[in-house]
């Protein structure tokens, strides 16, 4: 009876590691999607910034033509 409870307790700390292991490979993969969705934004707001910089370029050129 003795090895039977031991057993039991061996099986209830192998499943809990692999429940944190699973945790922590769950918190990975939804970093990694985190940081795709912020260099998305990032090259997002970097195009629209280079899109304001050649209007304005583009009217101060215009104005100065005469």
């Amino acid at each position: 009876m003795e090895n039977a409870s031991k057993a039991l307790l061996i099986a209830g700390a192998v499943l809990i590691v692999i429940v944190l292991i699973s945790l922590g490979v769950v918190l990975v993969n939804r970093s990694g999607d985190a940081s795709g969705q912020a260099e998305d934004l990032s090259t997002t707001i970097e195009n629209s910034a280079g899109q304001g910089v050649n209007a304005i370029s583009n009217m101060t050129t215009n104005m100065f033509d005469f």
